[in-house]
């Protein structure tokens, strides 16, 4: 998966250029992602075989996995790195939306540069970049009155990520309060009933679902489950730039 990150233009930073860079980056990130999962289902045992050999030889033919074990392999390799590159966008979206924030907080209508206030803004800034995730939504919460309603979803593919960056198994370690790592995936689905159609097209809703996992269990996750996270990333983007748009409306008041 791509480990690229996106770039707003820091001279024009703006909700709306933040929002359409990352969410584009997810998008590449889905589409990599599905791309890849396609290309695991419809692999062929003779194709891999020929690119094994094409060089007629390798660096330790010993240790050369089989067409079935590369899959089983390729499929291990898929959920960490698409779960790492999911949380490290979630990071900087973090990141990015922050410095929006104290951009408006401390210099409001006034764009002129200050050498001093610029030195500040650069200090707070750097310190929410060394933050990690539970100090960077807190500070989201008491300086800047932000809260996402999908921040315990966040936490728990970080969790995810610690797991699998492990044995795989889950431990005492890695649960929350209730006793288990609950992961929530989101997908649209189509409506049954009379009404469910109008004007020949079916109508569809989000809907959340969930998976458990307890101490001493192995994670891993559907092909669909793992594309869900995607979507659960991109409802989290949204939450936040809905809120810190409010934020900005309430500090300099109408439009932005």
């Amino acid at each position: 998966m791509s480990n690229q990150q996106p770039n707003p233009d820091e001279s024009v930073i703006s909700l709306q250029n933040i929002s359409r860079s990352f969410l584009t980056a997810l998008q590449r990130q889905h589409d990599m992602l599905a791309f890849t999962l396609a290309g695991v289902r419809t692999s062929d045992a003779k194709i891999y075989d020929y690119y094994s050999n094409v060089s007629r030889i390798m660096p330790a033919p010993a240790a050369h996995l089989t067409h079935e074990q590369m899959i089983a392999y390729s499929r291990g390799l898929l959920l960490r790195t698409s779960i790492n590159d999911l949380l490290a966008l979630s990071a900087e979206v973090m990141n990015q939306v922050h410095l929006l924030c104290l951009l408006i907080r401390t210099r409001g209508h006034n764009t002129e540069s200050n050498a001093e206030v610029d030195k500040i803004i650069g200090q707070k800034q750097e310190a929410f970049v060394r933050m990690k995730l539970q100090e960077k939504f807190n500070e989201f919460e008491q300086t800047y009155h932000i809260i996402s309603e999908l921040e315990d979803a966040i936490f728990s593919i970080a969790a995810a990520l610690r797991v699998l960056a492990r044995t795989g198994m889950v431990t005492n370690d890695d649960i929350s309060p209730d006793g288990s790592l609950t992961l929530e995936f989101k997908a649209m689905k189509d409506i049954d009933g009379p009404d469910s159609t109008e004007a020949g097209a079916k109508k569809t809703k989000m809907v959340d679902t969930q998976r458990t996992f307890r101490p001493g269990e192995m994670l891993d996750l559907t092909d669909e489950e793992l594309l869900g996270l995607n979507i659960t990333v991109a409802k989290f983007f949204h939450s936040l730039f809905r809120s810190v748009d409010e934020f900005g409306r309430e500090q300099l008041g109408g439009n932005k």
